[in-house]
């Protein structure tokens, strides 16, 4: 949502987006009509926004790190080289959306969505069924800002190597068979793939219009047509909640906070730092993989 003065506005103008075919959207190409709200919504944010800023060079620069880092923020997709290749639109986000142009998002993307199929081949071939050792000793280091981007596809291998191999200790530090191990990581990895498969040219929009809205501020969102209609059930219905506020960290998701007198408090179970790995429905519900 947008917690400022121009709320009401951007609300209004998500609105306006054509709902294509799903032909078109699997094309991932943009819409017409993108390019006029990127331009509108940049227009009320350079008038109307709190914090005073304009769309400049300086502000472009800020767009593309943030829409880079939104697309891979574990540094596990795009090579050096990729990253490099779009310091073309460093200084040029600015006047394009101001043309109605989003060329950038989706030339990105493009780039983001090939990385992405090498990856998961390599994970689905030659990863999941690996018989690790671990007695090694070695580290993965979880906190991918401190890393640099992978040079070639060869170190991104041995990155993932060890993105699977933690994975695969996690699970069998719980308790899993070998077999088990590779059948859940399996699981794991094919719905990381459908659930791919299904983004659209509203989703590459919607986060690349974050990165403009955000780059004025953290907390000023643009909402998508699909985003809005959520965000006015969520507020026309009554929610419950396990008590307990959580945030997304690399694959995981990380309580941070446990809220007084709910239901996480109660249990005693629930901590903060605690990673969500599975959930399930009641004491005898089976429990489903949740990582990613």
């Amino acid at each position: 949502m947008i917690k400022n003065s121009v709320v009401g506005m951007l609300m209004v103008l998500v609105g306006i987006s054509a709902s294509g075919s799903a032909q078109d959207s699997l094309k991932l190409q943009p819409k017409a009509v993108f390019g006029k709200e990127a331009r509108v919504i940049s227009y009320i944010l350079d008038n109307n926004h709190y914090r005073k800023l304009r769309l400049n060079d300086s502000l472009s620069a800020a767009i593309l790190d943030r829409y880079v880092d939104e697309l891979d923020n574990s540094k596990s997709y795009f090579l050096a080289s990729d990253v490099k290749s779009f310091a073309r639109f460093k200084y040029s986000i600015d006047d394009l959306t101001r043309n109605e142009n989003v060329n950038p998002a989706f030339e990105i993307y493009e780039v983001f969505a090939k990385r992405y199929s090498e990856r998961m081949d390599y994970v689905m071939n030659n990863l999941i069924q690996k018989d690790f050792d671990f007695t090694v000793d070695e580290y993965y280091e979880t906190d991918r800002d401190k890393e640099s981007w992978a040079a070639s596809k060869d170190e991104l291998n041995e990155v993932w190597r060890k993105i699977i191999k933690s994975q695969a200790l996690s699970l069998k530090l719980a308790g899993k068979k070998p077999e088990e191990i590779t059948q859940a990581l399996k699981t794991r990895y094919q719905r990381f793939i459908k659930s791919f498969s299904q983004f659209n040219a509203d989703d590459v929009f919607n986060i690349y219009m974050n990165a403009i809205t955000e780059s004025y501020d953290p907390h000023t969102n643009y909402l998508s047509p699909k985003q809005s209609d959520l965000f006015k059930q969520q507020m026309s219905l009554s929610l419950e909640g396990i008590g307990a506020q959580l945030q997304a960290e690399n694959d995981y998701t990380k309580v941070v906070k446990i809220l007084p007198g709910g239901d996480a408090q109660k249990s005693g179970k629930v901590n903060v730092n605690d990673l969500i790995i599975g959930v399930g429905q009641g004491k005898e519900g089976e429990m489903v993989d949740v990582v990613g």
